[in-house]
């Protein structure tokens, strides 16, 4: 087994600009790929944000998911349908794209919180960022919408919660395995 030599502060600080730079490629993609349901469209981009956030420490999580709104936001076609523009971000469930840095964030922290990457830890983290996102996300729904909270409920969280625990399921089982593979390789 060949030996990792130490590197210095500006190698890491570039390997961890480009793993970043991989994650936002990695949401782009997973973004594409959708089902339309109702007003909002079920895409694995919610997957590629979880794994971001297992993956990645918490600055470089969030900064790669803010990478990916700002590509968005200036026009590049990444968000669900090749769509884009701060129309998106600020329609009707443009609060369920602005928590996605939230949570990347969130999940990343309890990630490295403790000590062993652990199933539960990265279970955890997910749970309570997807909780952030469906709250933040459902307020602006009901704030663009004039819909009541439960109404919003009814249409943009309940039809998505065993879609999105599945996510976090898959999230975790990719997660750990690419984890005990950069481990198993020194990095």
């Amino acid at each position: 087994m060949a030996e990792i030599k130490a590197k210095s502060k500006a190698q890491i600080y570039t390997i961890n600009l480009v793993l970043t730079a991989m994650f936002t490629a990695i949401i782009c993609v997973l973004s594409q790929i959708q089902i339309p349901i109702q007003t909002i469209p079920f895409t694995l981009g919610l997957l590629a944000i979880f794994l971001t956030g297992a993956l990645l420490k918490p600055r470089y999580a969030f900064l790669a998911v803010l990478v990916y709104l700002l590509l968005g936001a200036v026009g590049v076609p990444v968000f669900a349908g090749f769509s884009a523009g701060l129309h998106i971000l600020t329609g009707p469930t443009g609060g369920y794209l602005m928590s996605f840095p939230f949570v990347a964030l969130i999940t990343s922290f309890f990630c490295n919180k403790f000590r062993r990457y652990t199933p539960l830890a990265l279970t955890c983290g997910m749970l309570v960022s997807l909780l952030v996102c469906y709250l933040l996300g459902t307020i602006w729904f009901c704030f663009v919408t004039e819909y009541t909270f439960f109404a919003a409920l009814n249409l943009c969280v309940f039809p998505f919660i065993l879609f999105d625990l599945s996510k976090i399921a898959l999230s975790v089982f990719i997660g750990l395995a690419i984890r005990k593979a950069i481990v198993k390789n020194g990095f």
